[in-house]
């Protein structure tokens, strides 16, 4: 069943992507559309079961880990300044416009805040892919746009730990932001002494693509460790 299932997500995946941009528009709507046709909203064809989940979640892994290989560093810290302007502005303009329409619909306080944060919430993933087609990933703005998702997801996990604490939940703030320091911190001192000897060591290896298997394990490593410290 999940070899069917593969099949039929890529075939119609790729005919949808490719209607998309004789559209006009990037791949990556047609595919999200013909996601929903398949799944079990309208047709029903494709079902979400754990291994699927697996499988979709390293292909978003693979696609970041792509963006951060094509990702300028130089330009990155040059559009710093920008991307937090972004970021913060992403988050206040759907968070009230989300406060007000579930104020409007007669939910409580708390719900319309909650209601708010998940509409401030972005997909990278996306971000990535649309930028990725249009060429822009390396441009100006494509690495405001990538720093601002980065810094709005941040914000809108750490916000919603805040709020999920008033509202009675099992979550610990200051942990929360413990965690995530941690994660920056150890991430950035491994990438600063512990990958470049790590990829050095692997170099010499008489296997076929050992940098490469070497890069791909960093990455799945560096993925567990996100994961594990509530890091998206």
């Amino acid at each position: 069943m999940l070899i069917f299932q593969l099949a039929i997500i890529l075939l119609a995946s790729k005919i949808a992507g490719d209607i998309s941009v004789r559209l006009g528009q990037p791949s990556v709507l047609g595919k999200l559309l013909i996601g929903i046709v398949l799944g079990p909203s309208v047709l029903g064809l494709v079902t979400s079961t754990e291994i699927l989940k697996e499988i979709s979640q390293i292909g978003v892994i693979l696609l970041m880990f792509i963006a951060g290989l094509e990702t300028d560093t130089e330009e990155f810290k040059r559009t710093g300044k920008g991307s937090a302007y972004v970021g913060v502005l992403g988050i206040i303009v759907p968070f009230a416009l989300g406060f007000l329409t579930g104020s409007t619909l007669g939910l409580s306080q708390l719900e319309s805040i909650f209601l708010g944060l998940l509409l401030s919430a972005t997909s990278v993933s996306i971000s990535v892919q649309a930028l990725k087609e249009m060429g822009k990933l390396k441009s100006r703005e494509g690495t405001t746009i990538l720093g601002a998702a980065v810094i709005d997801d941040i914000l809108v996990i750490v916000a919603l730990a805040f709020v999920m604490s008033f509202a009675g939940g099992d979550v610990n703030l200051g942990m929360v932001i413990l965690k995530k320091f941690v994660f920056f911190a150890v991430a950035i001192l491994l990438g600063w002494k512990v990958v470049p000897w790590v990829l050095k060591k692997f170099a010499p290896l008489r296997v076929t693509e050992a940098v490469i298997s070497a890069a791909l394990i960093i990455c799945f490593v560096y993925a567990y460790f996100a994961e594990y410290t509530g890091v998206a």
